[in-house]
């Protein structure tokens, strides 16, 4: 049985509004994100009912909802991550290990020697 969508949309403020409040001591930073003139014009809608007090809490409640909404693909998305990283980690110590990486920096250094004396003979025949 579907509810009324304004019954949902009213539950879902009132949920974030009291998870901000919560949160509001737990603040850890700040985040600048563009936005489509529809998005701003639907989180200016939220400040003029007064849903929220700002642009800044609007955009928080309606990130955490969606966080809410999908928690559980994000978990999964964050179980991969750990695993990608610990295979990352490995491969950097067997790359470590195996000095090959030494030798790609010596030769990339080399090579930006290199090309550098290039541009100093280039620069002394048109000098010339």
């Amino acid at each position: 049985m579907d509810k009324d969508p304004k019954i949902q949309f009213n539950q879902m403020v009132e949920r974030s509004l009291e998870q901000a409040n919560r949160n509001l001591s737990g603040t850890k930073g700040v985040v600048s994100v563009r936005l489509s003139q529809e998005e701003i014009d639907i989180i200016d809608q939220l400040v003029f009912l007064e849903l929220a007090k700002n642009r800044s809490d609007a955009t928080a409640m309606l990130i955490r909802e969606g966080i809410r909404a999908h928690h559980t693909l994000l978990n999964e998305i964050g179980e991969y991550t750990a695993e990608l990283e610990r295979v990352k980690a490995k491969i950097q110590q067997s790359i470590r290990r195996s000095g090959l990486a030494t030798r790609l920096q010596s030769d990339h250094g080399s090579e930006s020697v290199r090309k550098g004396e290039e541009s100093d003979e280039t620069d002394d025949r048109s000098n010339s």
